[in-house]
């Protein structure tokens, strides 16, 4: 976190703002406490992953710390996975879920967990999880005008 004087904040605005790019900016102020200023992305994911978090150790605590089961009881989706998916889920999910609640930091387990999801999704729209995909490479991509 960098630190800037509310007076910085005030008389460069737009310097303050711009070194939220790289993370919060603490705010200094000496006749009130300091302020945080933060991009709203940055909260929300933090909120999202605390809630994420808070929800798998919840349910692991319920399930005396067997992360399979609690993502099964959590979470009606993972059912839609293979049995070896939804191992491999509970391992992934396992080991980020106790490291990011350390570290304050929840984007890999809000990837990871959303990948998931998106797994389960492709299955219930009937994709199956054997199916071969083929991805259009960049240089087959064309331009489209703006519908007016």
């Amino acid at each position: 976190m960098s630190t800037a004087t509310f007076t910085d904040l005030l008389r460069k605005p737009k310097d303050v703002v711009e070194r939220t790019e790289q993370g919060a900016v603490r705010i200094t102020r000496r006749d009130a406490e300091d302020l945080v200023l933060v991009r709203a992305g940055d909260l929300e994911g933090q909120r999202d992953g605390i809630a994420l978090a808070s929800r798998i150790m919840r349910a692991a605590f319920h399930t005396g710390g067997n992360m399979r089961l609690a993502l099964e009881d959590a979470f009606a989706w993972t059912h839609l996975l293979s049995e070896d998916a939804r191992t491999r889920m509970a391992a992934e999910i396992d080991r980020l879920v106790w490291s990011s609640t350390e570290l304050g930091e929840y984007g890999a387990l809000l990837g990871t967990f959303r990948s998931w999801e998106g797994t389960a999704e492709a299955l219930a729209a009937g994709l199956s999880a054997d199916a071969t995909l083929d991805w259009i490479d960049a240089s087959q991509w064309t331009d489209v005008e703006r519908p007016a």
